[in-house]
């Protein structure tokens, strides 16, 4: 437990800080911020198999460098269960055709998870965050955080401000270090569907031209098993991917 402490301390300290509710270059979509975090918000009830609306803080929302993205980061908790710390998440939402999608969704609750939420923390949380391509490209992300964070090994975090809380951090259990996620892209030309089974199953989805999807498990020959944030969707045929998984 003790190698991933810093790293869920970490994201406690970055996620700590502020508590406003939208970016400073975000008030000229308010409408899309608005729906930006309804978005998120379901998508955090449904992480933490709750009906009702959980506790948050700090919420704030992001322009992403594509247009009509937006990141949605802050901390939340179930509600009635006052004696638990606030967990950071971050969700990217997409508009398409004027609708909110919510396209990754990470909430720190495990070690591995806290690790994806580090990453797009630090790549996502402020304007402007993000890819600028819809396309797969390689990008530097910085260094998981390791030992060596004095200001938080009390049990205390600290904010942009300089004051410390005293939330409690959760205990977790040693887990392997994640898998790199390996992504590919659908053709720009057209839609491209996704079907319950390879070689020609029935399509339970239809996504739309250069989607960004994960690759979870290994191909069937010409087919790849896809889908989002770990949960497979289905299969997808080679022909329609622009870029290679990597």
């Amino acid at each position: 437990m003790r190698q991933f402490l810093p790293l869920v301390l970490a994201l406690t300290a970055l996620a700590a800080c502020g508590e406003a509710t939208s970016s400073p270059n975000s008030g000229a979509a308010a409408p899309q911020v608005k729906a930006a975090r309804e978005a998120a918000e379901v998508a955090l009830r449904g992480r933490l198999r709750q009906d009702g609306a959980p506790q948050q803080r700090g919420i704030q929302v992001f322009a992403q460098a594509l247009p009509a993205e937006f990141a949605v980061c802050g901390r939340s908790r179930i509600a009635g269960l006052g004696s638990e710390p606030f967990i950071p998440y971050v969700a990217v939402v997409r508009f398409e055709a004027g609708a909110a999608q919510v396209s990754q969704f990470a909430l720190g609750a495990t070690s591995m998870e806290a690790s994806r939420v580090f990453v797009l923390m630090v790549d996502r949380c402020f304007d402007g965050g993000g890819p600028a391509s819809a396309r797969a490209t390689a990008r530097a992300f910085p260094p998981m955080p390791r030992d060596g964070v004095p200001e938080v090994l009390s049990g205390q975090a600290t904010t942009a401000q300089g004051a410390a809380t005293t939330e409690r951090v959760p205990e977790l259990s040693p887990e392997p270090s994640p898998e790199p996620i390996i992504t590919v892209v659908t053709t720009q030309r057209s839609g491209a569907n996704i079907r319950n089974s390879a070689r020609g199953g029935d399509v339970v989805r239809t996504v739309p031209p250069a989607t960004r999807l994960e690759v979870i498990g290994s191909p069937a020959g010409d087919w790849v098993n896809v889908g989002a944030d770990g949960t497979a969707w289905g299969w997808i045929h080679s022909s329609m991917l622009d870029a290679p998984a990597r």
